[in-house]
């Protein structure tokens, strides 16, 4: 039960600093801005705890955030899905939010967020591995044309740096360059978008070229080349288990104008090049084809095991961009991780960058090693922690610590029965599921497309 403020307020007694610590010794911290979707309440104080970082950015907002982004740390079966979850499903209830989800965990080959998907009416993007011919998952083309001709090319290299294992030399870039110009001007004589087959051709059949005022012969730009055409080749032939993914044409169907999007990431492998080469495409794809500029839509990218944007560098380069103009974007990411040991950042600067640029920082339960490296990372207070570790008492299951700007707070959150039944992700390991009769249902708002139903 949630108490008010008025409830929890107590009579004004005198006494001396020296004693007032033994009278009070636990006193809750101050209230966050009122405005705002409810998370749960304050544990030591009781108070209802709300939270919604597009508020707090504001000005006028009783805590002021520089950022709209938010880290999500703990170990599996502490709260981190149920937390994001419910967030969206209740900040969907407002008419100016939008969110999409990179769904990297789930059983049976569908996404965690499956189940909550399906009750709004929505259905998941399913991208599939190692099966070209399948009529399930959907491709998704880095050459779209919803991304600038500029970007398109620093994609290109990302996914060639992935595959290659390394950075490209300049004369692998120059070569792919030419190769993307001739490939965008072959597809526009014909009427249609390049794809990654038009870029290889090109890379394989190269006509001359300049670099300043030096010619370079065709054999040349084919031996510059050969890198890429080497790594492109990789998602261009259909006996390569990356085919199917990114080698034709954006499929149909994919509304970036819902007010939910959910990438289905689960069929693709965490080990290997697919998962960081979708991330290294999606990240461009999303900024230019789902935020519109001059809209006034607040979005969320919420991203489940961000280790794969965070620990390749290609791709660390890329969302650190979207990242860094996120608040010029109305854009809030927020990174899902299981712990910081996942990243070495001393060797991913832009992973470090990104994490900077999070003002919220949402800890459950820690190993005491993790918890002790976490909370230096962080800049934690001495009582958060001793908390971490306690996974059994002050930071059991549902209880996090909660870094907003310069305020620490201990939340335990709170769910409706309707959204528990929604973000349990332990029923496979529960021998007998329990029902929480008492727990309080909430009516679910289906969604249409691009508006509340």
């Amino acid at each position: 039960m949630l108490r008010t403020q008025t409830q929890t307020r107590r009579r004004a007694i005198r006494s001396t600093s020296a004693n007032a610590c033994g009278l009070y010794p636990a006193v809750g911290a101050a209230s966050m801005d009122p405005r705002g979707v409810i998370i749960g309440r304050e544990a030591y104080s009781g108070k209802a705890y709300i939270f919604d970082p597009f508020i707090l950015y504001d000005p006028k907002a009783r805590v002021r955030l520089p950022s709209p982004h938010v880290l999500v740390l703990g170990k599996s079966g502490h709260g981190k899905s149920a937390l994001e979850k419910t967030y969206v499903l209740r900040q969907l209830r407002f008419r100016d939010r939008s969110f999409c989800i990179l769904d990297a965990q789930g059983e049976d080959g569908s996404g965690e967020w499956d189940g909550i998907a399906r009750e709004l009416g929505i259905t998941p993007i399913r991208l599939v591995y190692g099966d070209s011919d399948s009529s399930e998952g959907i491709r998704i083309n880095p050459l779209d044309a919803r991304i600038p001709a500029e970007h398109q090319f620093k994609v290109l290299v990302s996914m060639m740096e992935i595959l290659a294992g390394g950075p490209l030399s300049s004369q692998t870039k120059f070569a792919l360059a030419e190769a993307h110009k001739a490939a965008s001007a072959a597809a526009r004589v014909s009427g249609r978008v390049a794809v990654l087959s038009d870029v290889l051709d090109a890379l394989t059949a190269p006509r001359e070229a300049l670099l300043g005022q030096q010619p370079v012969s065709p054999q040349e730009l084919i031996e510059w080349g050969q890198p890429a055409a080497l790594a492109l080749d990789e998602l261009c032939n259909p006996d390569r288990d990356l085919a199917g993914l990114f080698d034709g044409p954006t499929s149909e169907g994919i509304d970036l104008d819902a007010r939910l999007i959910v990438f289905d990431l689960t069929r693709l492998p965490r080990e290997g090049e697919a998962m960081p080469l979708l991330m290294a495409v999606i990240g461009p794809w999303i900024r230019f084809g789902w935020i519109k500029p001059g809209d006034s839509i607040k979005r969320t990218l919420i991203v489940e095991e961000a280790w794969h944007i965070l620990s390749h560098r290609p791709v660390a380069r890329l969302f650190e961009e979207l990242v860094r103009y996120g608040r010029r974007l109305g854009l809030s990411f927020w990174a899902i991780l299981h712990h910081l040991a996942d990243l070495v950042l001393e060797e991913a600067p832009e992973a470090a960058a990104i994490l900077k640029l999070t003002a919220t920082r949402v800890v459950y339960h820690l190993d005491r090693d993790e918890a002790e490296k976490t909370a230096d990372y962080l800049g934690l207070t001495s009582w958060a922690r001793k908390s971490l570790p306690d996974g059994a008492n002050i930071c059991a299951p549902g209880r996090a610590i909660w870094q907003v700007g310069s305020r620490i707070n201990l939340v335990e959150h709170i769910r409706t029965a309707t959204e528990i039944r929604l973000t349990d992700t332990n029923r496979r390991m529960t021998e007998n599921p329990a029902t929480e009769a008492a727990q309080p249902a909430a009516p679910m708002i289906r969604l249409r497309k691009g508006v509340a139903a």
